[in-house]
């Protein structure tokens, strides 16, 4: 049938991209659980019993929809930004460093802190994240060198570079930003659109007065970036 063929073409395009992210730069889980899903579909595709059997198919369609529909209000709340400029802080959420040099995600949620301190120069700049597998640096080093080999004064930032997931990029951003501003201070996070409704709740959690702005995923992290935010934004709700 051609729908099975057609499971099978888009199983192997996201086998080949998920190879090339692997390949090109971090492997993550988003980039398993894409290879688990693209070897699924595949398998969905050859295997007419596999298909043909309720058992299987409808779990799997369920599953199919609830990532679906779970993908697409992350994508509509993260890109409903409510960052007013006035912010005391931006905190920067950290994202993946290949080596020593920040990926294009990471480059993305700089590129705007920048924007944002062109305009609120008064904002303390809080860089996040800690050093990961395949980075020679922490994240939140690399993040303040670019910021300042792009013109921005080091005295504007202050480095978070033990955090280990976004709860601690917020706990941990607080402890720094408590001992520089007066109580009452809000702040306003960067991060990816896919991102922010669990980053927006983990900065609640920490006690921190936050508003966000969002970045664009490209188009080629989108399987990656929304199977493994989904995943955990579902867990997240069980908590």
């Amino acid at each position: 049938m051609v729908w099975r063929g057609i499971l099978v073409l888009i199983g192997a395009g996201l086998t080949a991209n998920a190879v090339w992210l692997a390949v090109t730069s971090n492997l993550n889980a988003g980039v398993v659980m894409q290879l688990v899903l693209a070897g699924l579909l595949i398998a969905f595709g050859a295997w007419q019993r596999l298909s043909s059997s309720r058992w299987v198919s409808l779990p799997a369609i369920l599953l199919a929809a609830v990532l679906f529909i779970v993908s697409v209000f992350l994508a509509g709340f993260g890109m409903a930004d409510d960052a007013d400029y006035r912010e005391d802080a931006l905190v920067v959420l950290g994202a993946a460093v290949h080596g020593g040099t920040v990926s294009p995600s990471l480059a993305q949620r700089l590129d705007l802190a920048i924007e944002y301190h062109e305009r609120n120069p008064d904002a303390v700049i809080v860089v996040t994240g800690g050093q990961g597998p395949q980075e020679d640096l922490p994240e939140a080093v690399a993040a303040r060198d670019y910021l300042v080999e792009h013109g921005v004064s080091p005295r504007a930032i202050l480095v978070e570079d033990r955090s280990t997931s976004t709860a601690e990029n917020f706990s941990f951003a607080k402890e720094l930003l408590d001992q520089r501003l007066p109580s009452g201070y809000r702040i306003a996070f960067v991060t990816n659109e896919y991102h922010v409704w669990r980053a927006a709740r983990a900065a609640t959690r920490a006690g921190l007065d936050a508003h966000h702005l969002h970045t664009d995923t490209r188009w080629y992290l989108w399987p990656s970036s929304f199977l493994r935010e989904s995943a955990a934004a579902v867990w997240s709700w069980t908590d």
